[in-house]
């Protein structure tokens, strides 16, 4: 039989395990999220400038990609 002491380190070594795929589950849905509005963005911003090929959508989803991965590395190195 388990001591009260004993289920509260078990627990809070469980809590510790799964911190880290919490986190970067949160980084990864973060990353879709900012990839989905740059997308829309682009397309709006597209269509509002009737320009011929998607150029706004391009330039925002390359620097929502590019804004994601700094996020994500900084995020890895600060511990």
């Amino acid at each position: 039989m388990e001591t009260p002491s004993e289920r509260d380190k078990h627990e809070k070594e469980r809590q510790e395990s799964i911190k880290p795929y919490a986190k970067y589950s949160g980084l990864a849905f973060q990353m879709i999220g900012a990839l989905v509005l740059a997308a829309f963005g682009g397309k709006k911003l597209d269509d509002y400038f009737a320009t011929g090929k998607p150029w706004f959508t391009i330039a925002l989803l390359l620097l929502a990609v590019v804004v994601s991965m700094v996020t994500i590395i900084l995020s890895i190195n600060k511990k």
